[in-house]
């Protein structure tokens, strides 16, 4: 391709720069079931793409290449140096070890479906205007205005519930518990004798804490429940979305003050850093147990998966983006009110229930006039709306908002 001129505009007019740019591509070339460049790399390598190779496979041959041509960076072994070869495939200069397997994705055809492949190109600068710029910090202030209410959803719930393990881990720290705990969302089993409850456990909201009688450890009192908490009686899973529904319907019918936007993200803040090394010591724990399970039953591909996972878990630097990551609210969906209309929209309805009124099939014809009087009749439209000034034989009919009596023939009249 060849080089973008691109036209900056002052005001003292009009200069033109030319700046060279790699344009980036917005959808692969596929030959078969992969990607032109993917396709010629391996071919590069003498590997036959006449069948579909796995990405677990291909991955394995960039690795045996990377090591074979030494492509590591020294300063850092998590990161390679792409030569000429690689820098075609994956559009960078550099990439993490770790995520090749995850590169190779967008270069399937089968995963064309998903979302695009910008990030691959996330070294290259892009060129945004002034203008631009300011969009978008408006459209960030008009996104979430202050006040609006949020959504009663499982997105939501999830930045603000705590485990009952989490909970025992911030009881560690006695000065900040209550600070922490209220506000927050638990999972408790339901009472047995309470016959409105449909499921085992419910989602309620601490709203107090206090210490037990003789005891340091601590209550909570939580909303939908009479007694006492025990932190013992958490719950340590996650809560299912029915119980998101029926936390939601309560919230509806005023059991529970609805939270606003700026609530919930001042609250998520606060126990966003916790939350986080609670997951990531889970989560290491977890694939701990599914790559001793990946060894025993021989499973290759799972086991890679796991293992770049757990490295990535345990890197440093992706911690540390993980803890400074924004919890974001998704706010309450605005349903106008069918009950407040407009001028317009009320008039267009009187006409249309005129129009289908009975009223309607008596035409404005110099017969008519005498039989009502000729005198105090009003026309709408070509059809006749007489005042109250005759009785002869007729039947009242009222519009609704102007409040006007109007007379209809009956049968008997001529």
């Amino acid at each position: 391709m060849g080089d973008i001129t691109w036209v900056e505009e002052g005001n003292g007019g009009s200069a033109i720069s030319s700046r060279k740019r790699k344009a980036r591509p917005k959808r692969f070339e596929f030959v078969g079931w992969g990607s032109k460049r993917l396709i010629e790399f391996l071919k590069s390598l003498g590997k036959d793409t006449s069948e579909m190779i796995s990405r677990y496979d291909v991955s394995d041959t960039i690795a045996r290449y990377i090591a074979k041509e030494g492509l590591l960076d020294p300063s850092n072994k998590k990161k390679v140096v792409c030569d000429k070869r690689l820098v075609l495939l994956f559009g960078s200069r550099t990439i993490f070890r770790m995520k090749v397997y995850d590169l190779l994705e967008k270069h399937y055809k089968e995963n064309q479906d998903d979302s695009d492949f910008d990030f691959l190109y996330e070294d290259e600068p892009q060129i945004i205007s002034h203008s631009e710029k300011i969009a978008k910090r408006t459209s960030k202030v008009v996104k979430k205005p202050r006040g609006t209410f949020a959504a009663i959803v499982s997105d939501n719930i999830k930045l603000l519930y705590l485990r009952k393990s989490l909970v025992q881990e911030l009881v560690k720290s006695p000065d900040t518990f209550e600070s922490k705990m209220l506000g927050s969302f638990v999972r408790i089993k339901s009472d047995p004798n309470d016959y409105l409850q449909k499921y085992p456990y419910q989602l309620v909201q601490v709203t107090g804490v206090k210490k037990e009688p003789g005891t340091d450890d601590f209550l909570l009192q939580v909303t939908n429940y009479v007694k006492d908490v025990s932190i013992s009686v958490l719950s340590d899973d996650n809560f299912s979305q029915e119980e998101c529904e029926d936390l939601h319907q309560r919230i509806k019918n005023g059991l529970l003050k609805k939270p606003t936007i700026v609530e919930m993200e001042e609250k998520a803040r606060s126990l966003h850093e916790d939350q986080t090394k609670h997951w990531l010591g889970r989560e290491i724990v977890l694939l701990k147990r599914l790559i001793d399970r990946a060894n025993e039953k021989g499973w290759r591909r799972e086991l890679s998966e796991y293992l770049e996972k757990r490295e990535l878990l345990q890197n440093p630097e992706e911690q540390s983006r993980l803890l400074r990551e924004v919890p974001e609210v998704i706010g309450e969906e605005i349903v106008p009110n069918p009950e407040v209309s407009s001028p317009e929209s009320r008039k267009s309805d009187n006409e249309q229930r005129l129009s289908e009124s009975p009223l309607s099939c008596i035409q404005e014809t110099p017969e008519v006039r005498n039989l009502f009087g000729g005198e105090d009749q009003q026309c709408n439209n070509g059809y006749l709306i007489s005042n109250p000034s005759t009785n002869l034989g007729i039947t009242s009919y009222a519009t609704i908002n102007e409040r006007l009596p109007t007379w209809i023939a009956s049968a008997g009249a001529s």
